[in-house]
């Protein structure tokens, strides 16, 4: 007697790389910022994603690269970049002499010249390994925020309370750019929030009907 039929492949957006039933394109609103983003996503991130965020913040950032990889010492397209002189480069990542928008004097942002802003995206472990990997970008004034925010990835273990996803950090970064006078993006960025929403939605969604985080599956984890 035969045993039951292989549960059938779940088909995935080759787009936003969710589910196919609970893919969010349809939600993106592109929209330009002043600001050139580079979002650089570990390896790792890239090859288990499933409520990551970073591939949709890109989606919504018209002036925005995403390059996945574990290191960019030697990257083409991010030394190019790195060199370009229409840009005043920076690394969004925490430290003692971070600088923010709020208090950036004009030394450190000359007029004329493009904030050109590198996102790691990945675990925290990841993140600070790419880092250290890429002397390049390791090397860059740190820039972080001005404001204190609590995450709404409630979905998702946070390992301190500080800590945001990467479309989070990309919502806030581009709401105190606003502030200090360097874009104009009026309720355009909101949709970074919105999409956010969507995930946690669907993940409680799944989370009530089967009594457990979606995250904690095992059968859903990759090596």
């Amino acid at each position: 007697m035969k045993g039951p039929a292989p549960a059938p492949h779940r088909e995935e957006c080759y787009a936003c790389f969710r589910v196919k039933k609970n893919c969010l394109c349809g939600s993106v609103r592109p929209f330009a910022t002043r600001m050139r983003f580079v979002i650089l996503m570990h390896t790792k991130e890239a090859r288990k994603q499933r409520t990551g965020t970073a591939r949709l913040a890109w989606m919504c950032l018209k002036n925005a690269d995403l390059f996945i990889g574990t290191e960019f010492g030697d990257d083409g397209r991010v030394n190019a970049l790195l060199r370009d002189p229409a840009y005043v480069p920076f690394v969004l990542y925490p430290g003692p002499a971070a600088v923010n928008f709020r208090d950036m004097g004009p030394e450190a942002l000359p007029a004329g010249k493009i904030p050109l802003v590198f996102v790691i995206d990945g675990t925290w472990n990841t993140a600070r390994a790419l880092l250290n990997k890429s002397p390049n970008v390791k090397a860059l004034p740190r820039l972080s925020f001005a404001g204190k925010y609590v995450s709404r990835f409630a979905i998702k273990r946070q390992p301190m309370a500080h800590c945001v996803s990467t479309i989070e950090a990309v919502y806030h970064l581009c709401r105190e750019a606003e502030a200090a006078g360097h874009e104009r993006l009026g309720a355009k960025a909101e949709v970074l929030m919105e999409l956010l929403g969507k995930i946690v939605e669907t993940q409680l969604w799944y989370s009530r009907r089967h009594r457990h985080r979606r995250e904690d599956n095992k059968k859903m984890k990759r090596a």
